[in-house]
């Protein structure tokens, strides 16, 4: 990673409202079964990142955080759109940790594999293919076409284009981050980690 990593012993008094809130966050089931801290207990990944900037970092978690509670799709879907974009622009920490959370989900490791690479799996279910297509577009540039929003629009509804618009955006945001500090892949973690 180009930016070091922050020990909770060298934490600013900016930055130390928002690593107690990363440890909150963090005891959630959905952060476990990847590595968010390193062996030495700073902060690895997204909130390694975000730990340098607090001004920024809290109104994008205040985004984040609302974005992640859109009503609308299914987990699998979700998880579909967050690979499809960590697929498209290779972000090693984001496909390293929406791994384990699309198994979860019910995701084959195959689909997995297929979205990392950048790939839209063909069995997947109808509303995860569309969402699929529209992150696709979207990071593509320009306006989803008028064809693919009906089609999104009739199978997930306007909440569920919305949930798949928004969480984009959110893992555009996260991506970009990642990638711009180069932050790899975490280690394996086992359940006794």
């Amino acid at each position: 990673m180009r930016l070091p990593l922050i020990p909770s012993t060298e934490l600013t008094a900016e930055q130390r409202p928002l690593y107690e809130a990363f440890e909150k966050m963090i005891q959630a089931e959905e952060y476990q079964g990847f590595e968010v801290r390193d062996p030495d207990g700073a902060f690895v990944g997204p909130w390694g990142v975000m730990l340098h900037f607090p001004d920024l970092a809290v109104p994008l978690g205040q985004f984040i955080d609302v974005a992640q509670k859109l009503p609308g799709l299914s987990e699998r879907a979700r998880q579909v759109v967050i690979l499809t974009i960590g697929g498209r622009f290779n972000v090693a920490y984001e496909l390293y940790a929406h791994t384990p959370l699309a198994l979860r989900a019910g995701l084959r490791p195959d689909q997995i594999a297929a979205l990392s690479a950048g790939s839209r799996p063909a069995d997947l279910g109808e509303d995860e293919l569309l969402a699929a297509d529209v992150a696709s577009a979207l990071t593509r540039g320009g306006a989803v076409p008028g064809p693919l929003y009906d089609a999104a629009v009739a199978e997930l509804g306007r909440q569920g284009f919305a949930a798949v618009a928004f969480i984009t955006v959110h893992y555009l945001a996260l991506g970009t981050l990642l990638n711009a500090y180069d932050v790899p892949a975490g280690r394996a973690v086992t359940q006794t980690d």
